[in-house]
C-alpha cells in the first residue's frame, strides 16, 4: 500500500512538473534553449567581473568611445519631440552586440563600426561582458542589500529556426541573455513573454505575427542611495517651470561639482554602492531646450565631463521627480535606423549566420523603459535615508534645475550612459 501511494505521488508530482513547464504563463524548460550553455569561468576569454576579471580588455577605451557616441545618437533619435522619458542606451548596445554574432557580414560590419570602430566581434563581446558584469556585480560587494543594477534581456526565436550551438554558447559566455525558441505566432507567446517580464511590467504589449521569426527585448533597473545624503533642512518646496506649465515640487540642495561648456551647465552627484554618477545638464544662455537636445551629442557630453573639477563646488538645487515606467515595450527600430544601423532591420537575411538551415531576420528590437525616481534617498531608493545634519556650505555659484533638463546615470569607469532621459 505504501509503495503504491509513493508511486501515485510520484506520478502526480511528475504531472504537475510537466504542467508547470508547459504553462501558458511562462516559457517551458525545453523552450529556454540557452539554459544548456552557462558562461565559462575563463576570465581571459570572457572578462567577466563577477568571476574575477578586475581589469577591462585592452580594447575597452575604443569600445567606450564608440558605444558612447552611438548612445548619444540613440538619445537624440529616441527623444526627439518627446515629453519626459527614460531609456537605457547601454541595453541597446548590449542587444546589438549580441546580435552581431549572428549577423551577415554586411550587418556585422555595420554594428562593429558603430560600437567599436576597428574592434572585432570577439573584442566587442569581451568589452560588453566586462561592462555588463561589472555594472551588475559591484553593488553586491557590500553596502545596501537592495542596491543593484539589472540589465536583463531575452531573445525570442520562432521554432522553425534551429539556432547554432556556437551562438548559444557565445550568448551565455558574454551576455547572459535568455534565449527562447517557441511558436511566436501562438496565442500563448505574448502571455509567456509577459510572465518572463513580470518584474518590469504586467503587459509588455509585444505581439508577434505569422511573419515574425525573431525578436529581442531588454529591461533594466537601477536602485541606489546617495553617497552624500540630504538632511531635512536641505529639502524645500519650490516651483518647477515645466514645458506644460508650473508645478510645485520639493527641491534638494547640496554642494556638488559643477560642469560647464559654452552651451551647457551641469552638476555631478555620486551614488553610494554602484559605480555610477548622476549628471544633470541644461542649456546655458538663451538657447531653447528642444534645440539644446538636438545638439546634445557625445562631444558635448565629453566636454561636460572633462570640465569636472572636484576641488570646486557649487550649490546645486535639483527637484525630486519621477519618470514612470511605460508598461508597453517601446520598439527601437526607428531610433536604431536613425542612428546609422538600418541594415540590421531592413535586410531579410540580417541574421544569416544564426542558423545552419534557415536564414533569419530580426523582426524588432524592444525595450521596457526603466522607471526613474529621483528622491532625497537616491535613485529608485527602496529605503528612506537622510543625514542628521546638513553639510551644505555657502558657495560662489548656485545651479538651479527648475526648468527642463537632461539626466544621465553614467558608469564611472567608461563614461557610458547606462540610463538617460529628459525631464520636462
Amino acid at each position: 500500500m505504501k509503495r503504491a501511494l509513493t508511486s501515485a505521488i510520484a506520478v502526480l508530482m511528475s504531472a504537475l512538473t510537466l504542467t508547470a513547464c508547459s504553462s501558458s504563463d511562462g516559457f517551458s524548460d525545453s523552450e529556454k534553449i540557452s539554459a544548456k550553455y552557462p558562461r565559462s569561468k575563463d576570465i581571459s576569454v570572457t572578462y567577466n567581473y563577477a568571476d574575477g576579471a578586475l581589469e577591462p580588455p585592452g580594447s575597452y577605451n575604443d569600445f567606450a568611445n564608440s558605444a558612447g557616441e552611438f548612445s548619444l545618437k540613440l538619445f537624440r533619435a529616441y527623444g526627439s519631440g518627446k515629453e519626459s522619458f527614460a531609456f537605457s542606451p547601454a541595453s541597446t548596445v548590449l542587444q546589438l552586440s549580441m546580435l552581431c554574432n549572428a549577423a551577415s557580414p554586411e550587418v556585422r560590419s555595420d554594428i562593429t563600426n558603430a560600437l567599436g570602430g576597428t574592434l572585432s566581434t570577439d573584442e566587442l563581446n569581451a568589452c560588453c561582458s566586462y561592462f555588463k558584469s561589472r555594472m551588475e556585480s559591484v553593488s553586491k560587494e557590500g553596502g545596501a542589500d537592495w542596491a543593484n543594477v539589472r540589465l536583463d534581456g531575452a531573445m525570442l526565436v520562432d521554432d522553425s529556426i534551429e539556432v547554432k550551438t556556437s551562438f548559444l554558447s557565445t550568448a551565455g559566455n558574454f551576455y547572459g541573455y535568455d534565449i527562447f525558441r517557441c511558436d511566436l505566432d501562438s496565442e500563448n507567446a505574448e502571455k509567456k513573454l509577459n510572465g518572463y517580464l513580470k518584474d518590469y511590467t504586467q503587459s509588455s504589449g509585444i505581439k508577434f505575427s505569422e511573419s515574425d521569426a525573431l525578436g529581442i527585448v531588454s529591461a533594466s533597473e537601477i536602485k541606489d542611495g546617495w553617497l552624500d545624503l540630504y538632511a531635512d533642512s536641505d529639502v524645500n518646496d519650490g516651483v518647477f517651470k515645466g514645458s506644460s506649465g508650473d508645478r510645485k515640487t520639493s527641491f534638494l540642495t547640496s554642494n556638488e561639482s559643477a560642469l560647464k561648456t559654452e552651451r551647457s551647465v551641469g552638476i555631478v552627484k555620486y551614488t553610494a554602492d554602484n559605480p555610477l554618477k548622476l549628471v544633470l545638464a541644461a542649456p546655458k544662455g538663451g538657447e531653447s531646450f528642444d534645440e539644446y537636445v538636438k545638439g546634445f551629442d557625445y562631444n558635448e557630453l565629453s566636454a561636460l565631463l572633462g570640465s569636472l573639477d572636484i576641488t570646486k563646488k557649487a550649490t546645486a538645487v535639483i527637484p525630486e521627480f519621477t519618470v514612470e515606467r511605460n508598461s508597453a515595450a517601446k520598439p527601437l527600430s526607428g531610433a536604431v535606423k536613425s542612428s546609422g544601423l538600418s541594415s540590421l532591420l531592413e535586410s531579410q537575411k540580417s541574421l544569416s549566420t544564426l542558423s545552419y538551415t534557415t536564414p533569419a531576420a530580426l523582426s524588432e528590437m524592444y525595450e521596457v523603459e526603466p522607471e526613474f525616481k529621483l528622491s532625497r534617498s537616491g535613485i529608485n531608493a527602496k529605503e528612506e535615508s537622510k543625514a542628521e545634519k546638513s553639510g551644505v556650505v555657502k558657495t560662489n555659484e548656485t545651479i538651479c534645475f527648475d526648468k527642463p533638463f537632461i539626466f544621465l546615470l553614467i558608469d564611472n569607469e567608461s563614461n557610458l550612459p547606462v540610463t538617460m532621459g529628459i525631464y520636462r
